[in-house]
């Protein structure tokens, strides 16, 4: 009788999707997990292709470790990892009030890991030829001058939401809190995610990452403002002014002359009625803005809510009200559609660096 894979991952203890990456030597699979799974193969007789017989042997196009470095609009992180390897290592964050020594950041990060001679930035902000101006900040992050002034081997440069894109096809169903089921109907994902600003990203196939400046448009805010019952203010210009941590913050404001921000909000949520109504609405419209950006960019595979604030909001979240306020005003062939994306909330934390490493081991395994 012919051993097949779904054999294997039943005596293995793991998905026949892990299994088939194993064998096909995918990136980003635990080294424990591969060791389970040969002990499968081996037990079972299992006769994989070509490329799974060779891949303990493969030699990889770029070899050694990979600094991973995320730079964003409040915080600054850091971490190594083998390239090949799915594990992220030695985890740093600090606050970044400046970013005018960013050429010392840099080496100091160099000196402390001096056999690492690769490199890949994840950056708030939009690419333009391999070049990143901050959104948030006046500095530049160009990949020629830095390949010019450090000895390095590679030096890649990410926008950030570019980056967090290459996680998705390696995310598990037990890293998502699923808000809407759905039915996938084409090759296309949303990921998005409000934190300091409003990122997101679009997906198509197993490759293709799209980044979007969405959260600096101003798309549907006078209507949507209008009926959130939050009128004549000037605060809310773009989408990210309402939708991201400081659109909470702004949205709070309006109500009461006392400042607070996202955190304390929601720490403050059963205590205080301007707490409750901000997270409320922030909630109403997302949902709404997010209705907007399905019909957009049409993601039948499904959207995908990344970042930590959206993380501590899910416990507000009440689905029914969430999908109703998602499927509004809508004509029923388009609510239809729109009934069919799967909608999650990604649990994984720090997105950026772990699809830095995705896309290193991706582009090795390409090159290879």
């Amino acid at each position: 009788m012919t051993v097949t894979i779904k054999d294997v991952s039943i005596d293995a203890g793991v998905s026949i999707k892990t299994v088939s990456r194993v064998i096909n030597n995918e990136v980003n699979v635990a080294d424990s997990t591969k060791s389970k799974v040969f002990v499968s193969i081996d037990k079972l007789g299992f006769k994989p292709n070509k490329s799974a017989q060779n891949l303990r042997k493969k030699k990889l196009y770029l070899e050694g470790g990979v600094l991973l470095i995320d730079i964003g609009g409040t915080n600054i992180r850091s971490a190594i990892a083998d390239i090949g390897s799915n594990e992220i290592k030695d985890v740093k964050k600090q606050k970044i009030d400046s970013l005018d020594s960013f050429d010392k950041i840099l080496q100091n990060f160099l000196d402390k890991y001096p056999h690492i001679k690769n490199i890949v930035f994840s950056i708030a902000g939009p690419k333009l030829n391999d070049s990143i101006s901050m959104t948030n900040r006046k500095f530049t992050i160009d990949k020629s001058n830095i390949l010019r002034k450090f000895s390095l081997d590679s030096c890649h440069i990410l926008n950030d939401w570019e980056s967090i894109g290459h996680i998705f096809y390696h995310l598990e169903k037990n890293e998502m809190k699923i808000i809407n089921p759905g039915k996938s109907f084409n090759d296309v994902a949303l990921i998005i995610g409000p934190g300091t600003g409003l990122g997101a990203a679009q997906i198509v196939g197993k490759e293709i990452v799209l980044p979007t400046e969405i959260g600096n448009s101003l798309f549907r805010i006078p209507g949507l403002l209008d009926e959130l019952g939050i009128l004549n203010n000037s605060t809310f210009n773009t989408v990210e002014d309402l939708i991201s941590g400081r659109g909470l913050s702004r949205i709070y404001s309006y109500f009461d002359t006392t400042k607070k921000s996202a955190e304390e909000i929601v720490a403050t949520y059963n205590q205080n009625q301007y707490s409750q109504k901000s997270i409320d609405i922030f909630l109403v419209a997302f949902s709404q803005i997010l209705s907007e950006l399905a019909l957009i960019y049409m993601p039948g595979k499904g959207i995908y809510i990344i970042g930590s604030l959206m993380r501590t909001l899910y416990q507000f979240i009440d689905v029914s009200i969430f999908m109703d306020n998602f499927l509004i005003n809508r004509r029923s062939v388009h609510r239809d559609i729109l009934a069919q994306m799967p909608i999650a909330l990604v649990e994984k934390e720090m997105t950026c660096l772990h699809g830095s490493l995705n896309f290193i081991n991706n582009l090795n395994q390409n090159l290879n």
